[in-house]
């Protein structure tokens, strides 16, 4: 059972998007910090101040790719068991692939209902806990 107090890291730089999913985050009762970072870099700095509980990316961002961040999050000893959603509009076999054999948790193709948002969460949170 995923505890609904913990902190997120949502990496999406579509502003309607980012308001959706922490709409429907908070609809789903996390009450957690959900910190929004709209880039990679931005991304980078907030995780050199706090390992999130979670971290929910997006694949394409202004200045590179969410594999990127992830790559260096896998490198990094704390950040190897932080449970990491991509959570995109690419839906090539590849590319989910890719991301998985990367160490992504699971992947969740835009648009998602809610259902299908708190299922993915429960499942990438059980693989790490």
């Amino acid at each position: 059972m995923i505890d609904k107090t913990i902190s997120i890291l949502l990496v999406e730089d579509t502003k309607s998007v980012s308001e959706q999913m922490i709409n429907d985050l908070k609809l789903l009762g996390f009450s957690g910090e959900i910190r929004l970072c709209e880039t990679i870099k931005d991304s980078k700095i907030a995780l050199s101040r706090k390992m999130f509980d979670l971290i929910i990316c997006d694949w394409n961002l202004p200045d590179g790719e969410g594999v990127e961040l992830l790559k260096l999050l896998r490198e990094n000893p704390k950040g190897k068991e932080i449970p990491y959603l991509m959570c995109t509009t690419v839906d090539e076999i590849g590319k989910i692939l890719e991301a998985v054999q990367l160490g992504a948790s699971e992947y969740l193709v835009k648009p998602w209902t809610q259902e299908e948002l708190f299922s993915k969460i429960e499942f990438t949170w059980s693989k790490h806990h």
